[in-house]
């Protein structure tokens, strides 16, 4: 897949029935190209952890005084998957889909289908290990079942991915959303050629 959007979120906090999306990063891809990259505070009317804000330095005050309202964040970013070609994340499916699927529950919207979305965890833990995805086996289903594996001292973070793959990912900001999408990219672009 050469055109997609990768989509991040920063969180509250690490459970998804609790805490909120209050960080969207967005990064668009053309023909393997980025055309843009965008990220937008969400105005949540939530804590946030001392733990979460010890990783992305996102404070209640920075969403109140500069966040959109959680609708308006959904149904942009839905709107920007619907005129994708396709999706990818890092851990996804073990994380931000959760959270995606929890705030619309909440907000009463249709989250779109996320079976095909590729999880960039998955593709470099799948290579690490030398398991490929099944003929007929959905991108989701290839993550769950690739990331139950047991692999102890594999890590398969943003960072560690970066590190192995030795892409130079000093002048991003990690955990800042729109940061991590961009680095999401350079991680499947790497994967790609690896794997073809």
């Amino acid at each position: 897949m050469d055109s997609y959007l990768v989509f991040d979120f920063e969180t509250s906090g690490l459970d998804p029935g609790r805490d909120r999306i209050i960080q969207v990063g967005v990064c668009i891809v053309r023909d393997g190209s980025v055309i843009s990259t965008d990220g937008w505070l969400v105005n949540q009317s939530v804590r946030i952890s001392a733990e979460a804000r010890a990783v992305h330095g996102i404070t209640e005050n920075d969403i109140q005084a500069r966040g959109i309202p959680p609708q308006d964040s959904l149904a942009r970013l839905f709107a920007l998957m619907g005129q994708a070609a396709g999706c990818v994340g890092h851990n996804i499916h073990r994380f931000d889909v959760l959270f995606m699927f929890s705030e619309a529950r909440r907000l009463g919207l249709q989250p779109p289908g996320v079976e095909d979305f590729v999880d960039t965890a998955a593709l470099f833990k799948g290579w690490k290990l030398g398991c490929r995805k099944g003929p007929k086996e959905t991108n989701r289903a290839y993550a769950e079942r690739v990331l139950s594996m047991k692999a102890f001292g594999l890590k398969y973070s943003i960072p560690a991915c970066l590190k192995e793959l030795r892409i130079d990912s000093k002048l991003v900001k990690a955990h800042d959303a729109a940061g991590d999408a961009y680095m999401t990219h350079l991680i499947y672009e790497r994967l790609k050629s690896l794997t073809a």
